[in-house]
């Protein structure tokens, strides 16, 4: 199989990984906007630690799966100008990752009187996510185009 093949390969595979991770992303906004400060109580946040839980493991599978040999190492190998990009994008992975856990932490410890502080840690960390995709799908277009130079 050529590199253009393998890039193929794996750039098909970032798309159906990113519906995935889009998914879960879908699923935690929704956590966030049904959390009532006034209503919440300690049972309520573990449910949103629980969500935060299976979001966090399917991102490390994700991140690892693009740091790895994958997707990132793919778009290098496409367009070394981009070194640079990419060495960002594995930077925002390991900011994502503790941000994440901070809002995993808040939840887990169940305290209703935590939820403004829970609600504005979920709203960076998916204002961060957001970013990196569009910065991710954004290196991936331009590592596409050139590889089919």
């Amino acid at each position: 199989m050529s590199g253009s093949q393998i890039f193929s390969k794996l750039s098909e595979r970032a798309v159906e990984d990113h519906g995935v991770i889009h998914f879960h992303l879908d699923q935690l906004e929704r956590a966030l906007s049904d959390l009532d400060p006034a209503s919440a109580t300690d049972e309520t946040l573990r449910t949103v630690a629980v969500r935060i839980d299976s979001f966090k493991e399917r991102l490390a599978e994700h991140f690892g799966t693009e740091e790895d040999g994958g997707l990132l190492q793919g778009i290098q190998d496409a367009l070394p100008q981009a070194e640079s990009d990419v060495r960002r994008l594995r930077a925002q992975h390991a900011r994502l990752d503790e941000a994440l856990e901070k809002a995993r932490a808040i939840s887990r410890r169940g305290d209703p009187a935590e939820v403004p502080v829970l609600k504005a840690e979920l709203d960076r960390f998916l204002a961060m996510m957001r970013e990196h995709e569009r910065d991710e799908d954004a290196l991936l277009k331009r590592a596409l185009r050139q590889d089919e130079c």
